[in-house]
């Protein structure tokens, strides 16, 4: 009831305040300072949800606050300073919305939807506006629209992406933001003013910019940017490939999901998959007899193993045998593995493998030589020395698989002319509109959700806990090196969180509130809530996706 006073947790203390009362509004009163300084209050955990500070208290519930320097802010801050790109753009480009195409580094690429390229001044006129709105510290305000006269406002302004997107959502609310004229809406909350943005930069990179935001942590600092220009042209490439097809977009996809084309797109997005292993069989085929060296390489879940077995068919399809070694077989004694920062063993470092044993063995196999290869008993810790010896036929193509695959410290006693390096990542960003999409990182981690449920038994909380160490994993040990790659592949599929959503959400939806990973999990559910299902009957048993959901034509 409006009016009546109730008691909220707030940091593990009873308040107690008016109903209806923002988490805002009782900063403002009652701890005005925790707003101020370089690390003021800049969003509300309400019950385990991530909130933004105008979130209104109805009583009994649990509030954490969460700062600027916590980690749990960085997409917060990244989104906000997305909006300021966004308005800044509207107001120096009226004619020509402003579009973030996909994640790239440690920010977002985008560009004007016009046919000429942003010019250098032209971007550099749009940092300083954004600079100037952060200066301003102007308010972000919420306002909460029925889904109806949302539509209705998208639609009379135009906004065709933003109202395709909409019209398939399953909820019966959505928030918009307004800031110094403009309204804008976002798929996330927004921190409550302009001046919270600290840092960023914009960066040329033709026809568009990449926009840098700050080191998570660390606000006011900018990183060091590393640019890749072969990821940027694959996940350009994808970019262009989807509006071809007619799919750029969740309200595209669900529109063939709802019109019954959903057939039509699997087999094209399968076909596409096709093509690149025929390219690929028949660059292997120019390799030099004397000497076919495959690595493929790629972070978790990107299907690196469905990869090298749909190659190895094409190659079969050549006349070609190749034949796989795993690196597996390759690690040193558990004694001897590298500990990491934790104390616990780190499998995932190089030294973790018998480089000069791997190099010799390669050597000798290229040449046409024996070799007893070593067999890897996981129980004990040990390896051991195969009783059979292997040897290749010339020209004889060999496969090897692993995060190390495009570090050239690997296969150092190879020629550089003698190997193919192939990167495997799922770069198949789903954009919700102009201004919102689903990370590539995210695809990811739907794939190991339902793959770590299927095959090993863990809950989507264990999966959620292990995943930054996966994270840091992949920027250590495959990020640095995947510039190194001759081909890259992108294993993502314009369709497969239409189909992963039903496997993925449920297990999702048992996160209890109490647990750590509560909040991350109903973000994911709620990425997840923008699509419509799509029967998993009409994969086909090749499909790379195969190897998360099952009914693989593959033995893994």
């Amino acid at each position: 009831m409006a009016g009546e006073m109730i008691a909220v947790e707030l940091d593990s203390r009873r308040i107690d305040v008016t109903s209806g009362t923002t988490v805002l509004q009782y900063l403002e009163q009652a701890h005005p300072t925790w707003l101020q300084g370089d690390n003021p209050v800049a969003l509300a955990s309400v019950n385990g949800r991530r909130t933004p500070l105008s979130e209104p208290l109805s009583g009994d519930e649990r509030v954490r606050l969460v700062r600027l320097r916590d980690p749990q802010a960085q997409s917060t801050i990244q989104r906000t300073a997305q909006f300021l790109a966004a308005v800044a753009a509207e107001q120096l480009f009226p004619e020509h919305p402003l579009y973030f195409h996909f994640s790239y580094d440690s920010g977002m690429y985008c560009e004007l939807e016009r046919p000429e390229p942003l010019t250098p001044d032209e971007i550099a006129r749009l940092e300083n506006r954004m600079r100037d709105l952060v200066a301003q510290d102007l308010p972000l305000t919420p306002q909460r629209f029925g889904l109806r006269a949302l539509l209705k406002i998208l639609r009379r302004r135009g906004d065709e992406r933003a109202w395709r997107s909409a019209k398939y959502l399953r909820r019966d609310t959505m928030l918009m933001y307004s800031m110094q004229g403009a309204q804008l809406m976002y798929y996330g909350r927004q921190l409550p003013s302009t001046g919270y943005v600290k840092a960023f930069r914009l960066l040329p990179e033709s026809p568009g910019f990449v926009l840098l935001t700050n080191e998570k942590g660390r606000p006011d600092v900018v990183p060091a940017f590393r640019p890749q220009p072969k990821l940027l042209e694959t996940l350009r490439e994808h970019a262009r490939w989807v509006e071809m097809i007619g799919v750029p977009d969740t309200g595209h996809l669900n529109e063939h999901i709802v019109e019954g084309r959903t057939g039509e797109l699997i087999q094209v997005a399968e076909a596409r998959h096709n093509q690149f292993f025929v390219e690929a069989a028949q660059r292997v085929a120019e390799l030099p007899e004397k000497g076919r060296l495959v690595l493929l390489a790629g972070p978790s879940s990107s299907g690196k193993t469905s990869s090298a077995k749909r190659l190895m068919v094409q190659l079969r399809v050549l006349g070609l045998r190749p034949f796989a070694l795993s690196l597996d077989n390759y690690f040193v004694d558990r004694e001897d593995t590298p500990r990491g920062a934790d104390g616990d063993y780190d499998f995932e470092a190089l030294g973790a493998l018998k480089i000069d044993l791997f190099n010799r063995h390669l050597t000798e196999l290229l040449d046409g030589h024996g070799v007893r290869l070593p067999e890897f008993d996981f129980r004990s810790g040990t390896g051991r020395e195969s009783s059979v010896a292997t040897r290749l036929a010339p020209g004889q193509p060999l496969i090897v698989e692993g995060i190390h695959a495009l570090n050239p410290a690997l296969t150092a006693s190879v020629p550089t002319e003698d190997k193919l390096l192939i990167y495997v990542s799922a770069l198949c960003h789903l954009n919700i509109d102009s201004h919102s999409y689903i990370k590539t990182t995210h695809s990811r981690l739907f794939r190991r959700i339902v793959r770590d449920a299927k095959y090993r038994g863990y809950t989507a909380s264990q999966t959620l806990a292990r995943w930054p160490k996966v994270r840091h994993g992949e920027e250590t040990h495959i990020f640095p090196f995947q510039n190194n790659a001759d081909l890259f592949f992108n294993s993502g599929l314009t369709y497969e969180l239409a189909v992963l959503k039903l496997w993925a959400e449920p297990r999702l939806a048992a996160v209890e509130p109490d647990d750590p990973y509560y909040y991350f999990a109903r973000t994911l559910i709620e990425q997840l809530s923008l699509l419509l299902p799509i029967d998993a009957s009409q994969v086909p048993p090749t499909s790379i996706l195969r190897e998360f959901i099952g009914g693989s034509s593959f033995d893994y």
